[in-house]
């Protein structure tokens, strides 16, 4: 059919190439006056019967063509096991009939083809195939067709390109991995609150405790993350951010909620002198600015109250696996009050030096300055190292000759993923702290009676595991210390006991040993990056009488009438705090962080 096809239109273009070709060579032929051409009366009948020709041509080409077309129709509903003898006068199928039609060429192509050909020798019009070749440039190239889908098959989809992967960043320090799974580092994927010239922040934590010793005054010590039992209370309220514009940078963070009273009052170096800056900082718990410059990866110079990360967890309770942090983090500085310098030679490293006014204190204790500093160090996306130090501050108020030196040392490893478990992730984090005081009376090892050792050594390790896509997780862990001389050591509010004023109850004299023990089991469910809801049971011990007992440590008098002014003779007749060795509690609390 496809042959018949092709020889018919090749049949109408010869007839029509030969006729025009024809009126154009006696056209050009006969004499010609000058001036425009005129048409003769004889080329006029020429034209007009070429005219009717190509209509009865195209009219005869329009009913072959539908014929075939009701023949197709006819020849495709049959079966397509059934002979084709059994359709009478069904034109057979062959094999030529399946490839694609050839486009048929338009009219006026043929004409132009005409014009070009009629300088040639005239060939008379004939109804069989002429001598005649068309310009390759007038012949439409054929139009391929998709062969048509089997039947029943389903359809198939258009290819698409893969989307190309985003560009990975090398120049932002830490970019090219993600670490929301550490300990110590918001989980949130997502800035809600960012813009051009300042990113905002927003934090609530509140807790509902319940000790197993009922205190009776409700009053918990030796944390600064749990102040009050068979309460609820708003542990922190954190509102503020970060300002950038060019290289300027800057934060502030609000600090209200139990935590803005019960971290300040173990620093006793705001008593030296007047204008007690308790008052003054103790709200903000960060608020510092600073200045960026373009030397390699970055170099950030920064001058303010800002957060110390030794002992690895987070001041913020929504950035860590636990609630309860061990001894480690709890007796180790929050803060610090000074400047640094955060230095990134590489994306994966970071140098950052410190010169403070001392060991989580607001003010100078005495005349020395702290130095310091951290080096952070992720080599991939799965590991991170963390090294701090504290060296040369003298922060025993009243005790100008006694040097403090600290050293706390982080591992995290991310040591098993697969995101189509239901249990996905799985990580663990080891701390190591240690560290000694040596001048005015005391020495860092092999101390006597006279000249005891004052040091500090303590470990915590935690494991967490991840579940339903960071719905839930669970966490375990704790750590040991040991403190002779309780330099370290939180001293328990009794009758509002604070670094300051200290305790006849609980002596910190240097030789007075202290050791102490701790382990959590933690479930967190959460429902988006934004909240956390966490249940955990803690359980806490020592070697001497420390943990708030039931009945409690605050006296039980007309309030003012016996002031903690840190006199050891100051005994209050009657009372005797109940302190015990082992304390065991629950704890609820809901964390948001936008």
């Amino acid at each position: 059919m496809h042959q018949k096809k092709k020889g018919r239109t090749l049949l109408v273009a010869s007839v029509l190439a030969g006729m025009v070709g024809q009126i154009l060579s006696a056209q050009n032929s006969s004499p010609q006056a000058e001036g425009p051409p005129t048409a003769t009366p004889d080329l006029a009948k020429e034209l007009s019967a070429m005219k009717q020709r190509i209509e009865q041509l195209e009219k005869e080409l329009k009913e072959r063509k539908a014929k075939e077309e009701e023949e197709a129709k006819t020849a495709a509903a049959k079966p397509a096991d059934a002979p084709a003898s059994e359709a009478p006068g069904a034109t057979p199928v062959t094999a030529a009939a399946a490839e694609p039609e050839t486009t048929p060429i338009p009219l006026r192509s043929v004409v132009e083809a005409a014009q070009v050909a009629s300088t040639a020798p005239i060939i008379p019009a004939s109804l069989k195939t002429p001598p005649i070749q068309l310009p390759l440039s007038v012949v439409p190239p054929p139009i391929p067709q998709a062969a048509a889908p089997a039947p029943g098959a389903a359809p198939q989809a258009a290819p698409q390109e893969a989307a190309a992967p985003p560009p990975v960043d090398l120049e932002t320090p830490f970019a090219f991995g993600d670490f929301t799974w550490m300990n110590s580092v918001p989980r949130n994927h997502d800035a809600v609150l960012d813009g051009k010239y300042f990113s905002g922040e927003f934090r609530v934590d509140t807790n509902y405790m319940y000790d197993y010793n009922h205190p009776i005054d409700h009053t918990l010590g030796g944390t600064t993350e749990g102040e009050r039992t068979g309460e609820f209370i708003i542990q922190a309220l954190n509102v503020g951010g970060d300002f950038h514009a060019g290289n300027m940078q800057g934060r502030i963070l609000t600090q209200f909620g139990a935590v803005s009273t019960a971290v300040p009052r173990n620093d006793a170096s705001y008593s030296l002198g007047q204008w007690k800056l308790d008052d003054a900082y103790r709200y903000l718990t960060e608020m510092y600015a600073g200045y960026h410059i373009n030397v390699q990866h970055g170099l950030n110079i920064q001058v303010g109250d800002f957060l110390s990360f030794i002992g690895l967890f987070s001041y913020y309770t929504f950035d860590n696996w636990a609630y309860q942090p061990s001894y480690v983090s709890s007796n180790t500085p929050w803060f610090f009050t000074g400047m640094r310098a955060q230095w990134f030679p590489t994306n994966k490293l970071k140098i950052e030096p410190w010169l403070i006014n001392g060991w989580q204190s607001y003010a100078k204790s005495n005349g020395r300055h702290g130095v310091g500093g951290q080096i952070l160090w992720r080599p991939t996306e799965n590991l991170d190292f963390v090294w701090n130090t504290y060296t040369l501050g003298r922060d025993v108020l009243g005790n100008p000759y006694r040097s403090r030196y600290h050293a706390d040392w982080s591992q995290e490893w991310k040591y098993w993923q697969n995101p189509n478990k239901f249990m996905h992730r799985m990580a663990f984090t080891v701390t190591e702290d240690f560290g000694c005081e040596t001048g005015g009376g005391v020495v860092c090892r092999h101390g006597n009676a006279t000249t005891p050792a004052q040091n500090f050594l303590g470990i915590m390790a935690y494991h967490r595991w991840w579940f339903h896509k960071d719905m839930f997780g669970a966490t375990v862990g704790g750590g040991v210390m040991n403190n002779p001389g309780r330099y370290l050591v939180l001293l328990p509010p009794i009758n509002g006991a604070t670094a300051t004023t200290g305790t006849p109850y609980f002596s910190e004299n240097p030789g007075d040993n202290f050791k102490a023990y701790d382990f959590q089991i933690t479930g967190d469910y959460m429902p988006s990056q934004w909240v956390t809801w966490r249940v955990e049971f803690t359980q806490r011990g020592s070697n001497v009488p420390y943990f708030t007992g039931p009945g409690g440590i605050t006296p039980q008098v007309t309030p003012g009438t016996y002031v903690n002014t840190g006199d050891p003779t100051q005994i209050i007749p009657g009372f005797t705090p109940d302190l015990r060795k082992q304390e065991r509690r629950w704890i609820f609390s809901l964390m948001v962080k936008l």
